[in-house]
């Protein structure tokens, strides 16, 4: 009975994170997209369950098996659906939804296999076939039955792996394009720092995609002999669960800091820190309201809503949001040692543009400055508070939208080779990211602003 219950265990876990999601994050951006994927998650946990549970009928794991041949595959596409919905609000696209055709094959396959054979023989393959192994599987074997094998074990489990595979390409091309580096976990972790939501959601994931590449390895006739194997995946799988869907809680948010996740049950305080954590509440929150917002407040309530903005924009100003001209100030407010390492490196980016050379990379700029890289990189970040190529893309951006202004026919391809991006896609992708929408409706907003 304890076996069963660590085994079902993942489930659970799934299913009190997906009624939290409903009660607490349903206004979040994310939500629709998040909900989806974790519906799909505890469909297949069920299924995945039942595998594991020693106990399970033979004939319930014959209905499980094939019911997992349609939950499954579909887990990574919506898995990636969410990331892009996080990343850029982007909305799901027609030619998003073709990977819907291989569950339904996979599905179909065993459904017309399990109806020719008839649920009784299948049962009596599948049970020895979950006791004995492969060995089963013999030249007296039905040819319908090794079919089953084939699509509801070999192709099922290829097509698993293959999904991960293009899941871990996909990350792998967002890590290149927005400059993740395992630094910026560490400093989010460790020095309340703040980290992007997708890489920070991703970090989440990576345990859990071992867990689920040791399941697709590990067969149930060896964790018949072996039930501590399947316990101990299931205690993991269920806490690594945890932070990927409690860090989901915040999907209306493109960056994150500890102190804004310590704060997420707002009210569940300590009476004595009361007036500490609401100050900082409020430091944050109006750090991040519009004019209208704080104008709104100071009617309402009689605010003095300029103190409260220079208070909150020093205590809270999130300076990832801050385009190039404020990241250096001025030019009367740039560092008063031009020789020094950052009024030198303020010259190459401000005065001559070094940003805009496509593939710039940090190596190159320390070359110019005469200097070592990881001082280079440590400037940057203690100087701006982001990484070197954040700052980089940052400055490209604030360059594009005066280009834009200037040249507002011009190429996405010309513009994005203007402005030292290497393609049109990658040059979108970046506007969106840092402005949050792109550049032609950017172009449209402002001009309209100005009329």
């Amino acid at each position: 009975m304890l076996t069963s219950v660590i085994i079902f265990l993942p489930l659970a876990t799934c299913l009190f994170w997906l009624h939290l999601h409903v009660v607490m994050a349903h206004r979040a951006g994310t939500f629709a997209a998040f909900i989806c994927f974790l519906s799909a998650v505890a469909l297949f946990l069920f299924t995945d369950c039942c595998y594991y549970d020693m106990s399970s009928s033979f004939r319930l794991l014959t209905t499980t098996n094939n019911l997992a041949q349609i939950f499954a595959p579909s887990i990574i596409p919506l898995l990636l659906i969410y990331i892009l919905r996080m990343r850029n609000g982007q909305d799901v696209r027609l030619k998003q939804m073709i990977w819907v055709f291989i569950p339904i094959v996979l599905f179909t396959i065993a459904e017309l296999t399990t109806n020719l054979e008839g649920k009784d023989n299948l049962e009596e393959f599948i049970r020895s076939l979950y006791i004995q192994g492969p060995s089963t599987l013999t030249a007296d074997t039905a040819p319908a039955l090794i079919r089953y094998h084939l699509f509801t074990v070999v192709v099922f489990r290829s097509v698993i792996f293959f999904e991960i595979f293009f899941l871990l390409m996909a990350y792998s091309r967002i890590a290149r394009e927005d400059g993740y580096r395992l630094r910026h976990l560490w400093n989010f972790l460790f020095r309340d720092g703040s980290i992007d939501m997708v890489g920070l959601q991703f970090a989440n994931l990576f345990p859990l995609l071992i867990i689920c590449i040791l399941k697709l390895c590990l067969f149930r006739d060896y964790l018949q002999d072996h039930q501590w194997i399947s316990m101990t995946m299931s205690v993991l799988m269920a806490v690594f669960l945890c932070p990927f869907c409690f860090t989901a809680l915040f999907g209306s948010k493109r960056r994150i800091t500890t102190r804004q996740m310590r704060t997420a049950l707002r009210y569940n305080y300590n009476p004595k820190d009361k007036d500490r954590i609401l100050e900082g509440m409020l430091t944050e929150m109006l750090g991040e309201a519009s004019d209208r917002t704080l104008l709104k407040l100071h009617d309402n309530y009689g605010l003095r809503v300029e103190s409260l903005m220079r208070s909150s924009a020093e205590k809270a100003v999130d300076i990832h949001e801050l385009p190039h001209t404020e990241l250096f100030l001025t030019d009367d407010n740039r560092t008063d040692d031009a020789d020094s390492l950052t009024g030198r490196f303020e010259r190459l980016m401000l005065d001559e543009k070094l940003f805009l050379q496509q593939g710039l990379t940090l190596e190159e700029v320390s070359e110019q400055l005469h200097s070592n890289k990881t001082y280079v990189s440590k400037m940057v970040n203690g100087n701006y508070g982001i990484s070197f190529p954040e700052l980089v893309n940052r400055l490209r951006i604030d360059y594009a939208k005066d280009y834009l202004e200037g040249h507002p026919d011009a190429r996405q391809e010309d513009i994005a080779k203007a402005c030292g991006f290497p393609s049109a896609s990658s040059f979108n992708n970046t506007f969106k990211k840092i402005t949050g929408m792109p550049p032609r409706i950017w172009l449209a907003t402002h001009e309209h602003r100005d009329a």
